[in-house]
């Protein structure tokens, strides 16, 4: 089919089915049928891309099943991008058999900053009333995990340029991500005070959209490639050669679609990684966070940037003690939209996940997401367990003691 590229309408042939991608999908683990199983969803999309059958209803339900985690991707013997399989089929399904709620949230409302934001507020002055309505499953229940929104996002308060304490070292421009600016304020405060500290100048872009990965998992790819393409313009207006984010779901999806935009100039770091190095050539003294320190690996870090050894090193240097998390590069079950969808699947990958966590006796954990900090927090607060989920960023600006 011409709609899809001819690429991916070939990856089914590498698929021998052996069934590896299953031993590490959180989906599958749960709900334990074949059709939710990676390998299932590889013949699915063949089935689409061919034109075998519908790409209806069904299919789309089928292919939601899947936080896009990329597990089974690094896993896959055979090396099917399998993500890239279910993004493409999702779009199909999503121009076949739309959906008007979908297509006005995801393709008109999150795309412009203006509408998301009065979205967002309207939602934050509306929580008083919605939290009853979950309390009694009148609304979905994952309406809870944002918990109370802060009452200014942080790209209120945050400067289009923030210059470097002392010499520059470097130029950099920070993507703030949408979960960070009106979940996390504080988080995107911290980054850029702790970049500016280790000697970097940031820029931060005042007409940045979505990164666009919630609209590719949602089927609009249209859409995302024309949010790429205007982030990556609104760096270049501002001379930026290097861009770095505190969500590790953004830097994956900007180190994938701005070579795509023609954007190949623009290097898009992991903040852990430049935070290493700035530490490194940087004379400042770092006092010890005297906290016992766990860490998750979000899945678009690990699996979609293998990156995991940064952020460990930075812990360790900074704090106290720190102690590895068994299953640690397992998937808190949160995926975006899919626990808005799936919450009680969702909900029992994360039950694995806080079980993990409270078995290092750790007073912190700390990870680079924020939608894992939400999806963290919620769980902790069900089984109420004591312990305080952070952005890494956030400890090193305790060191640093910079307050935000």
């Amino acid at each position: 089919m011409s709609e899809v590229p001819a690429v991916l309408q070939e990856y089914h042939l590498r698929c021998v089915r052996c069934g590896q991608c299953r031993s590490v999908c959180p989906v599958f683990k749960e709900i334990r049928t074949e059709t939710v199983s990676p390998r299932s969803k590889v013949f699915l999309a063949h089935l689409l891309f061919s034109g075998a059958i519908k790409a209806d209803d069904e299919a789309a339900s089928l292919l939601s099943h899947c936080l896009l985690c990329r597990a089974c991707t690094v896993e896959c013997p055979s090396a099917v991008p399998v993500h890239e399989l279910v993004t493409a089929a999702r779009a199909l399904a999503a121009k076949k058999s739309p959906s008007q709620l979908k297509k006005l949230f995801y393709n008109q409302i999150w795309p412009s900053p203006a509408r998301l934001s009065f979205s967002v507020s309207l939602f934050r002055h509306c929580q008083g009333l919605l939290e009853p309505a979950v309390s009694l499953n009148l609304l979905p229940p994952a309406l809870s995990l944002p918990g109370r929104l802060p009452r200014r996002p942080a790209r209120a308060s945050l400067p289009a340029h923030t210059p470097a304490s002392g010499k520059a070292k470097m130029r950099v421009g920070y993507f703030l991500g949408c979960a960070t600016n009106f979940l996390f304020p504080d988080t995107a405060r911290n980054t850029v005070a702790v970049l500016a500290r280790l000697g970097c100048e940031v820029v931060l872009p005042q007409d940045l959209k979505c990164c666009g990965l919630p609209q590719l998992a949602a089927g609009a790819e249209k859409t995302a490639a024309h949010m790429a393409a205007a982030n990556l313009e609104a760096f270049r207006r501002l001379g930026v050669k290097v861009v770095v984010s505190d969500c590790a779901s953004c830097t994956a999806t900007l180190k994938e679609s701005f070579p795509q935009n023609g954007g190949s100039g623009i290097k898009v770091c992991d903040l852990s990684e430049l935070l290493v190095n700035l530490m490194e050539v940087t004379k400042l003294d770092f006092k010890p966070v005297n906290k016992i320190v766990t860490y998750h690996d979000p899945c678009h870090l690990a699996n979609a940037q293998s990156i995991t050894a940064a952020p460990r090193n930075l812990l360790r240097r900074i704090c106290t003690e720190f102690r590895e998390m068994p299953g640690a590069a397992e998937c808190c079950g949160g995926g975006g939209a899919f626990v808005l969808h799936h919450y009680d699947t969702g909900m029992a990958i994360l039950d694995k996940k806080i079980s993990n966590l409270k078995k290092t006796g750790a007073e912190t954990a700390a990870t680079l997401c924020p939608n894992c900090i939400m999806q963290l927090r919620h769980g902790l607060l069900k089984h109420g367990a004591g312990i305080e989920v952070v952005s890494v960023v956030q400890l090193l600006a305790a060191s640093l003691g910079i307050t935000s």
